[in-house]
């Protein structure tokens, strides 16, 4: 039988739960600040419930997650853990040591793997179709400055830079196998708050030229990347969870022209969730490229 246990019911606890309730998972909750949930601390779960555990959650701020992994570290359960895997050094020092016995159980969460036109995109560049790669621009951004704002914990230390490039961070290694350079380009702003709400880097040190924007500044929410090559390009925006995504394959025209283009609709339906939640519930995912998520994490740092 599998049992899950969400730690943490803020907003992605709460997400969490939602799906695994629609996937008839059974599944319990710890969280010492919210009123429904099962548990508020590791020490009130009966041991008899503990080891009926099957898969954990961490659903918490960055500097509460090291303990629960701990605890954990000697049971027979899978962890899911919300990006970035590793926000701090004794984070990095805690998988460094434990790599081998982590290296099977520890899933990080990315949902954005599973979309659709990110799916079709990574497709179409292992299939070199848009040829040699020239450049590459990310751009993710909400207009959540307030909320963030009013976030206390949220609202410090790296910000949208914590929040949100990741994500781009993550698409960049799903798409190309790579991420940009340490030696980087970069520009951040706090417009509205004490932490980053805009941030940019360009890398012009890879094989090919790579600038990634994120920010909490964008009132429409935004979603945007733009790869171009020798033979053509791809065009992606939107996701699904805000509208209609668009997909736009190019085909170049020489010497010079309007290029041939593909269109690719995606329905505004989110269905990252539930997908990520149903691969990870089944246990088969990829064991953890620690090197990726350290380096994901010396980028952030350096930031």
């Amino acid at each position: 039988m599998t049992l899950v246990l969400i730690v943490g019911l803020g907003i992605q606890g709460k997400k969490r739960k939602k799906i695994l309730d629609q996937l008839k998972i059974k599944s319990i909750s710890l969280d010492p600040y919210v009123s429904n949930a099962n548990y508020k601390s590791l020490e009130l779960i009966p041991k008899k419930n503990l080891k009926e555990i099957t898969h954990i959650l961490i659903c918490t701020p960055y500097n509460d997650r090291l303990k629960f992994l701990i605890f954990f570290l000697g049971f027979n359960v899978k962890i899911l853990i919300e990006k970035p895997l590793i926000s701090s050094e004794k984070e990095k020092n805690f998988f460094v040591k434990n790599k081998n016995k982590i290296k099977s159980k520890i899933y990080s969460a990315y949902n954005h793997r599973f979309e659709d036109s990110i799916l079709k995109c990574r497709e179409v560049l292992k299939e070199k179709k848009i040829g040699k790669l020239y450049f590459c621009k990310m751009t993710y951004g909400n207009g959540t400055a307030r909320n963030i704002k009013d976030s206390k914990w949220k609202n410090k230390n790296k910000g949208v830079i914590m929040d949100l490039l990741p994500h781009l961070l993550d698409t960049s290694f799903f798409l190309f196998n790579k991420m940009p350079k340490n030696k980087s380009i970069i520009f951040k702003k706090n417009f509205e708050n004490k932490s980053p709400d805009y941030f940019k880097m360009n890398s012009t040190n890879n094989p090919f030229f790579m600038s990634l924007d994120v920010s909490y500044l964008y009132w429409k929410n935004y979603f945007k990347i733009l790869i171009i090559g020798s033979k053509g390009m791809l065009e992606l925006t939107g996701l699904p969870k805000w509208g209609e995504t668009k997909l736009l394959i190019g085909k170049r025209k020489f010497p010079s022209g309007k290029p041939q283009i593909l269109t690719y609709r995606y329905p505004p339906k989110d269905f990252t969730w539930i997908r990520e939640i149903k691969y990870f519930i089944k246990g088969q995912f990829e064991p953890l490229d620690l090197s990726k998520e350290i380096e994901i994490y010396k980028i952030i740092k350096k930031c």
